[in-house]
């Protein structure tokens, strides 16, 4: 069975963010737990034109690529 979280003010929301260290344009949006697989279930997003600072220079850019993608971490 799936439990849904979606309250932004949920504790574990605000536990995951801290892990993840998500900073803006960044968004915790959803939270799934599938209690079958014993799995978290988290769904990041960003805000259509939203910029992000290149990891190298700093300088801003626009997100070029919104294809929604899956990663497993084992040790989280």
């Amino acid at each position: 069975m799936w439990s849904s979280l979606s309250n932004k003010d949920n504790l574990i929301t605000g536990m995951f963010k801290t892990a993840l260290a998500l900073e803006e344009p960044w968004q915790l949006t959803h939270i799934e737990y599938d209690d079958q697989d014993e799995a978290w279930h988290l769904f990041i997003d960003f805000e259509r034109g939203a910029e992000f600072a290149c990891p190298t220079c700093g300088s801003a850019s626009k997100a070029y690529d919104a294809e929604r993608k899956t990663w497993r971490h084992l040790d989280f």
